[in-house]
């Protein structure tokens, strides 16, 4: 698999950063129309994505490079590398999240009614990082045997490069960074039509959207976990860190009925 597409002038064209880049472009857009459903000023979105874009790619490239740190440890040139992919998306959220809560408290604006308004393209983001695991073979599920029965069913070939050490021999596993893209893509449809809903009714308290689609997500990324192809028993740190964001949710979600309204922190 190929991690540039093409040039311009020169300057490679990472996969990766490509697929950032136009998530962040329908992020965007996405949240110009959810602003305009609560009725906010999409140029507040803006400063905040000025600076949850930057926060959000150092915390979750912070977020990768600890994660991985052995592979990074003999050259630590390479955790510049930006553009070549490598992100965590725990660490990305805390960093969108801090930005989204400064310029919040700057501006007088209600943090958790933001978090509503910007949730669907958090939760775009997050069908397209899904997509770019799979597409970059990135995330890869258990091994196929090596004479697949023709059923149908769904398969990922895996490069030679990039099949986990101690599978070589194996060229085709579950497509299990598919299926999480799927369940991502379903979050994200119920995200949008319960944005609708809330932004025209005021169903819940402001900010248990954001908590219920934020929890959702964690338990897809937690259940898909198991079917990853793991080298040592029990759960990994991402499952691991989607317990604990599943956890903050919960808490945070019961504790969401009783705050005053229009407060900056309601």
């Amino acid at each position: 698999m190929s991690m540039t597409i093409g040039s311009i002038g020169g300057i490679p064209m990472y996969l990766f950063g490509s697929i950032a880049a136009v998530g962040i472009l329908l992020g965007l857009m996405l949240t110009r129309w959810t602003a305009w459903l609560y009725d906010e000023s999409f140029p507040f979105a803006v400063d905040v994505a000025l600076w949850g874009i930057p926060l959000g790619l150092i915390f979750g490239r912070i977020g990768h490079v600890l994660r991985f740190w052995e592979f990074f440890a003999d050259d630590p040139v390479k955790i510049m590398y930006f553009w070549e992919g490598g992100f965590s998306p725990y660490g990305a959220g805390i960093g969108f999240v801090a930005a989204l809560f400064l310029c919040c408290k700057k501006e007088g604006e209600s943090f958790w009614r933001w978090m509503d308004v910007m949730v669907p393209a958090v939760s775009l983001m997050l069908v397209l990082y899904a997509f770019s695991g799979f597409f970059l073979q990135m995330t890869v599920g258990m091994p196929l045997p090596l004479d697949i029965p023709n059923d149908d069913a769904l398969a990922e070939y895996v490069e030679y490069s990039y099949r986990p050490s101690g599978f070589e021999g194996y060229e085709y596993f579950k497509p299990v960074a598919l299926y999480q893209t799927g369940l991502m893509g379903i979050v994200f449809l119920l995200t949008i039509v319960m944005t609708i809903f809330q932004a025209r009714g005021n169903i819940m308290n402001a900010g248990r959207l954001a908590l219920m689609s934020i929890f959702i997500a964690a338990l897809v990324r937690f259940g898909c976990g198991f079917f990853y192809l793991a080298t040592k028993p029990g759960l990994h740190m991402g499952q691991i860190a989607a317990l604990i964001v599943m956890t903050a949710c919960a808490v945070l979600f019961i504790t969401r009925r009783g705050v005053k309204k229009w407060s900056v922190y309601r």
